[in-house]
């Protein structure tokens, strides 16, 4: 009999971490018309001190005012983001205790330059793998983390792995907490805000506010235009895809295609976010905790006929812990010691960590998707058009037609097994705009169907004001923060680093960034665990904002 204990207290424990309702905005009542949007409850003092932040520096001996040169990106995170930096170096600049220099860089010359010291303080987003608090924890602050900040800390990465293998919530909340009040002296990276979930749909499109749920995943199954499967529905957005490989991409834009082709192990059931079986009929962690086996359901293809069993998931986690692109989600497959495969249908993960509460949902995550071993190269990444010439996907959708940040035609299929289900409707054409205003002005106009990722704050305003569309909104788990690199900061030492820090923390308003420039849309975060999770907090406001 195969032991499924820790299974079930994982599963509870994720239960207990989800706090989240979904909210559909509008004037027309019912399936979604226009209004107001849910807000987070977000509590503690978001006030600036620059008294508290003058203490800081002349107390390690910093000479004012501090020369701040930022970083920030004007395409990925939103048009929002000049506002959003524009308000900080004000805010900055009025305290006297700083100069700030901004400068920007479109996103590919940003996410490369970010990781290779180019920047000393500098903007990051987030948009989580999975609705577990651990996703804004270790990927931030545990080794190999994605962020490549010099951060490290041995204190730090003992906390990490108490709360990732602590099945008891009460607990595990209570070390959460304690490890964001340490990251909190820590300070490598500072919490701003937290977004919520938004689409802008017709009046004639269903499912899409069932899959704006706490598992944070955009399916286009689910979604159905005019009440008839034979409609295919007409999707823009203004994320932009990095890589159709998955060992060679982290980011919203890119997970948005892998997770509508590619098979997973387990996934998000719609409207749940507790893991379960995609290719998997089960899994479970073995009795002492260190094994997670699953088993993979039989008789499974991948669109150009080979084989998928569980050759395929060792072949695709061996190869992007091996590729451990910067790009990557590697990061997130740290707990794997090594993969074993006994019989075609069964995989065995040994982990270095007992019990890890997290892993199901990494499985879930963009670290997730499996790939074909017949076609994908086992050391190297394959480009975008080779995946779609060699038909390598096993999803609810297949990809027939694929100009990159352009234009993407998703085709139902019909072989499908997964927990996702047969598509409710006949295909997806995704359009990527470079001008949020231009999604807009076609959402307007019928000329798409739904718009995903991202609209101004302005423009989401005037759309609520339209009859003619539904504003949709879901659980919050975005998040906006300023990131220090702590080898190239201001500072002549680790002391005066720190200090540096703390007084930039001392000095921002977060309520005012939320007003002035997002409208509310965005909302102060206080800490590094988003509210609605289990053991956030307002640990950073509670230290340098009362």
């Amino acid at each position: 009999m195969r032991h499924k204990t820790n299974k079930v207290i994982a599963a509870a424990a994720l239960s207990a971490a989800m706090a989240f309702t979904l909210t559909a905005c509008g004037g027309n009542s019912g399936a979604g018309g226009n209004g107001g949007g849910a807000k987070a409850s977000i509590s503690g003092s978001q006030g600036a001190s620059t008294a508290r932040a003058a203490k800081y520096l002349k107390d390690a001996g910093v000479s004012t005012p501090v020369t701040l040169n930022i970083e920030y990106n004007p395409d990925h995170y939103g048009s929002s983001s000049d506002q959003e930096y524009q308000d900080i170096k004000e805010q900055l600049e009025a305290t006297g205790l700083f100069k700030v220099n901004l400068q920007s860089a479109e996103w590919v010359t940003y996410n490369a330059q970010r990781v290779k010291d180019a920047y000393p303080i500098y903007q990051m987003g987030w948009f989580p793998d999975y609705p577990d608090p651990d996703n804004y924890l270790s990927v931030f602050f545990g080794p190999n983390n994605f962020v490549n900040n010099h951060f490290s800390d041995a204190g730090i990465d003992q906390e990490i792995v108490a709360e990732q293998t602590d099945t008891n919530p009460t607990t595990r909340k209570t070390k959460i907490e304690q490890l964001q009040n340490d990251l909190a002296d820590k300070l490598s990276t500072l919490p701003l805000l937290q977004g919520k979930q938004e689409a802008v749909t017709g009046l004639d499109m269903t499912g899409v506010q069932d899959t704006l749920d706490a598992s944070f995943q955009f399916r286009f199954a689910g979604m159905q235009k005019g009440g008839s499967a034979s409609n295919e529905i007409n999707i823009g957005t203004t994320d932009k895809v990095t890589a159709l490989d998955p060992a060679g991409s982290y980011d919203n834009g890119s997970y948005l295609l892998e997770y509508n082709v590619y098979p997973f192990v387990e996934g998000f059931k719609p409207g749940t976010p507790t893991p379960a079986g995609d290719i998997a009929t089960d899994c479970a962690f073995s009795t002492d905790g260190f094994q997670y086996t699953c088993h993979i359901k039989p008789g499974l293809k991948w669109a150009n006929g080979d084989t998928l069993d569980a050759n395929d998931v060792k072949f695709s986690y061996d190869r992007d812990i091996k590729i451990n692109n910067p790009d990557g989600p590697s990061s997130l497959l740290e707990n794997i010691k090594s993969i074993t495969v006994p019989d075609n249908l069964t995989v065995v993960f040994n982990l270095k960590n007992a019990n890890d509460v997290t892993f199901p949902q990494v499985l879930a995550s963009p670290a997730g998707p499996i790939v074909d071993d017949q076609v994908f190269p086992a050391d190297k990444l394959l480009s975008d058009d080779a995946i779609v010439k060699a038909n390598a996907f096993a999803g609810p959708y297949t990809i027939d037609t694929y100009q990159v940040n352009n234009l993407v035609h998703f085709k139902a299929n019909p072989s499908y097994q997964g927990l996702q289900g047969l598509a409710k409707n006949a295909g997806v054409t995704l359009k990527t705009y470079a001008e949020e205003s231009n999604m807009k002005l076609d959402i307007e106009n019928n000329a798409i169907d739904v718009a995903y990722r991202s609209l101004s704050p302005t423009d989401t305003a005037s759309l609520q004001k339209n009859k003619k569309v539904k504003v949709l909104y879901g659980p919050g788990g975005e998040i906006r923060y300023l990131t220090f690199n702590m080898n190239t900061m201001p500072g002549n030492t680790p002391a005066q680093k720190l200090a540096v820090r703390q007084a930039i923390a001392s000095s921002i308003d977060r309520d005012e960034i939320s007003q002035s420039v997002y409208k509310g849309t965005y909302e102060p975060l206080c800490s590094y665990v988003p509210d609605g999770l289990l053991g956030a907090n307002t640990a950073v406001c509670d230290k340098y904002n009362k």
